[in-house]
């Protein structure tokens, strides 16, 4: 009787380790993955805002003369505007707006990016080239200064300006690379207009 006992015993022990080891299996199966998505998750945009901005020999529409040149602008407002899942805007500001009284200064810009997919095509990662309508996916990039509204503009002969690279791109977050380059400063509709670096916007959590 006693050994009948003990065999069962063993038994139970060995389907009571089994179970634990199915149990630790199936928690590693749905926790591991879990796990790296949220990983994945966090460094989704791991980039920070670094844009090098030049406006020079610019006078189309301004009302008077700005020469701008910043290596690093230094973004203190973001504002991201999700209006749907095939257009977006995003306005970086190296001021804080509830500062502005009265006019801007020379040193105060926005820049204006927005970003569109067209012919039934939803935005995602890719590039968008500047005004590049006939691609479906394409972007504009214009700068908000005290003179006025600064575009990339050009003309026939000359390359376009460029584009933007968008690395991610959902409702709250976006982020990516600006590739914009005009020079002509003979022409005063074209002058010198560059912006180029990275940039992010994260949705406060």
């Amino acid at each position: 009787m006693q050994k009948k006992w003990v065999i069962k015993f063993h038994i139970m022990k060995r389907k009571y380790l089994l179970l634990s080891l199915v149990s630790i299996f199936v928690l590693f199966a749905c926790n591991g993955p879990k796990k790296e998505i949220q990983e994945e998750k966090e460094v989704i945009c791991g980039v920070e805002n670094s844009i090098a901005v030049s406006v020079q020999d610019y006078y189309y529409s301004m009302s008077d003369t700005l020469v701008y040149n910043e290596p690093e602008f230094d973004v203190v407002n973001s504002e991201y505007n999700w209006i749907n899942d095939s257009t977006i805007t995003l306005k970086l500001s190296n001021y804080d707006p509830k500062t502005i009284v009265g006019s801007r200064t020379e040193d105060q810009m926005d820049i204006n990016i927005e970003i569109n997919a067209r012919k039934g095509e939803k935005l995602e990662p890719g590039y968008y080239g500047y005004h590049d309508y006939e691609t479906g996916k394409w972007s504009r990039v214009t700068l908000n200064t005290v003179y006025g509204t600064v575009w990339f503009n050009w003309v026939s002969g000359m390359p376009k300006a460029g584009g933007l690279t968008i690395e991610y791109v959902g409702e709250d977050d976006i982020c990516g690379t600006l590739s914009l380059n005009n020079e002509k400063p003979e022409n005063d509709m074209i002058g010198i207009v560059r912006v180029n670096g990275t940039f992010v916007h994260k949705a406060d959590k």
